[in-house]
């Protein structure tokens, strides 16, 4: 079975893949590099989360799940710099999960808490934009399953 952590990136996942996707090439927690013949990718894992203070034992608790969603573009064209050529990719990936705030029911909000960018020259022109999002969701109070909202499973 499945912890309320893995399916929220699951859901993420499914939002950036679901037709037309955002981009072609989205990896789960990938730890290598992007392959060379990925001109565009997104790399989607969790990295922390925190319940919240208070909740009583045995009670459905709250969670605060950071999640990263990363975009990585390559540009051949010497007048691009690596922002450049990420930059639409940060635009559909922004704009996408913002339409699907509650990712069909699976969290409660997903907001952003902040976005950072790298670029590099390796032959061409790397962007690399790191999105950090807080999914707010809750599980039961014994173990790590989703609570769904106003429903005992």
């Amino acid at each position: 079975m499945k912890t309320s952590f893995s399916k929220v990136v699951s859901a993420v996942i499914a939002a950036l893949a679901a037709e037309p996707p955002v981009c072609k090439a989205i990896y789960r927690a990938r730890q290598a590099a992007i392959p060379a013949q990925d001109e565009q990718a997104i790399v989607v894992q969790w990295e922390q989360a925190l319940p919240a203070a208070g909740t009583l034992q045995g009670a459905p608790i709250d969670w605060s799940t950071r999640l990263s969603v990363e975009c990585y573009a390559r540009s051949t064209d010497p007048n691009d710099n690596g922002d450049q050529a990420v930059d639409p990719l940060l635009a559909s990936v922004y704009e996408r999960l913002a339409e699907q705030a509650t990712l069909g029911g699976i969290v409660f909000d997903l907001n952003v808490a902040g976005i950072q960018v790298e670029t590099a020259v390796d032959g061409g022109r790397t962007g690399w934009v790191r999105i950090v999002y807080d999914a707010s969701h809750r599980t039961y109070g014994n173990n790590l399953n989703d609570h769904e909202h106003g429903k005992d499973n």
